[in-house]
């Protein structure tokens, strides 16, 4: 072979050599930062979402769902401007993007502006692998006063609320309709409901009754969702804990999955008593920047859900979690390995109900139901299962304080989704 050939061969070789290379990169896993519970003018947002969608898209976001109440961003939609902050959103919003993108009409001398469609927004936005948008929806439901909503990722039709005839049945039919459009168009779909203390909607006896359900809301940016319960109503932590030690030991039925989501309304006044954004998101970890690769990561619990601490890494399996945090100077962090163990007693008392409420509390059960199985404050921290227990979750509070927190003297955090020892799930 002469040199001209050797050179020519050494040049394929180098080139399919970085081609090998640069995929076998693509497809290592990575993590992708994301919000799944968002508002815009298309329902009771603030905001036109190329708007939203860009302030997630330059804020470090890699992908975000829209999910507006009871409606999918499709068809025709014009929003009046008939408040001075809508007038005040439409100056900015055709500043930035201006005629012909921003479409506007005049009916009965009132102002209207057409709200874009995410099919046809979106090809503005989306970049292979940098930033993707999710089609989704809140399907805002209710058993008599009580709210119960719920999010569909990824849906193709608008569902309708299903209604019931219990809060169980109401989230039961909800969650039957998505699966029934998930397995008709055959294509990746989840559901997850939403905040569950939200007009003390939903008990933990309640939710966790629900088949075909792995995710819920373990934190919400909302200043109305009462996170951390109160005298009456058990925080949602303690829900979640509640949830998996029944699911796991009497119920027959799978872990669920912690949620954290901004549930951002309101993007042009940044104050506590207003939803914003950037409070509460999910990492997930993911060969591709795809749907069917996001849903398939979180299905598995291969993610975390965060309000400010970064992870470095996280192992989990049957046998072992771990975790590396991603530190920041000056700030210090504690881990707690929580969990609750299979011979737990699961004797409860009646909670005690707020004045004149005719509504279900959450019951009182005993602390061995998420105790703190253990505790660090190293920036590594790992817990070795000893096979007597039914899951165990992780925690990692952070010493510095979250900016804009919907909850006064709230401290940065980040949830670690339950692992489930081999054995542990009741069948």
């Amino acid at each position: 072979m002469g040199r001209r050939h050797n050179a020519a061969f050494l040049a394929l070789a180098l080139f399919l050599g970085a081609f090998v290379a640069g995929a076998a990169a693509a497809d290592s896993p990575r993590w992708w930062k994301g919000n799944l519970h968002t508002h815009s003018f298309w329902s009771d947002g603030d905001d036109f979402p190329e708007r939203i969608v860009e302030w997630y898209q330059t804020n470090g976001y890699q992908f975000l769902a829209l999910s507006d109440h009871n409606v999918v961003l499709e068809g025709e939609k014009w929003l009046p401007l008939t408040s001075p902050d809508r007038r005040a959103a439409f100056t900015n919003y055709l500043a930035r993007f201006g005629e012909p993108w921003v479409m506007t009409r005049s009916l009965q001398a009132t102002q209207q502006v057409r709200l874009k469609t995410l099919a046809e927004f979106r090809p503005r936005f989306e970049q292979d692998d940098h930033f993707l948008l999710i089609p989704s929806e809140e399907i805002s439901d209710k058993h008599r006063v009580l709210p119960l909503h719920l999010n569909a990722t990824n849906l193709r039709e608008n569902l309708k609320p299903q209604g019931g005839t219990s809060v169980v049945d109401v989230l039961q039919r909800n969650i039957d309709a998505i699966d029934a459009q998930r397995r008709l168009f055959n294509i990746p779909m989840m559901a997850h409901v939403n905040h569950p203390n939200f007009g003390w909607g939903i008990t933990a006896e309640e939710l966790m009754q629900v088949r075909g359900e792995k995710f819920f809301e373990v934190y919400n940016g909302h200043p109305q969702i009462h996170n951390e319960g109160d005298v009456h109503h058990a925080g949602v932590e303690r829900v979640w804990d509640i949830m998996l030690a029944f699911r796991l030991s009497r119920l027959g039925l799978g872990p669920l999955y912690g949620l954290a989501v901004d549930d951002s309304h309101h993007y042009h006044h940044v104050v506590r008593t207003n939803s914003n954004p950037g409070r509460g998101w999910v990492v997930v970890r993911a060969p591709r920047l795809r749907v069917e690769d996001l849903l398939s990561a979180l299905e598995a619990g291969d993610f975390y859900a965060s309000s400010g601490v970064r992870l470095k890494d996280l192992k989990r399996s049957p046998t072992e979690l771990s975790l590396e945090i991603d530190p920041e100077p000056g700030v210090t962090y504690t881990t707690q390995f929580i969990g609750t163990l299979r011979d737990f007693d699961p004797a409860s008392q009646p909670g005690p109900r707020p004045s004149n409420s005719i509504y279900a509390v959450t019951r009182r059960y005993t602390g061995a139901i998420g105790a703190v199985l253990g505790e660090t404050k190293d920036i590594r921290a790992s817990y070795r299962l000893q096979g007597d227990e039914l899951y165990v979750r992780a925690k990692v509070v952070s010493s510095k304080p979250k900016p804009n927190a919907g909850t006064a003297g709230e401290m940065e955090a980040a949830w670690v989704q339950p692992v489930v020892p081999t054995g542990a799930r009741k069948q």
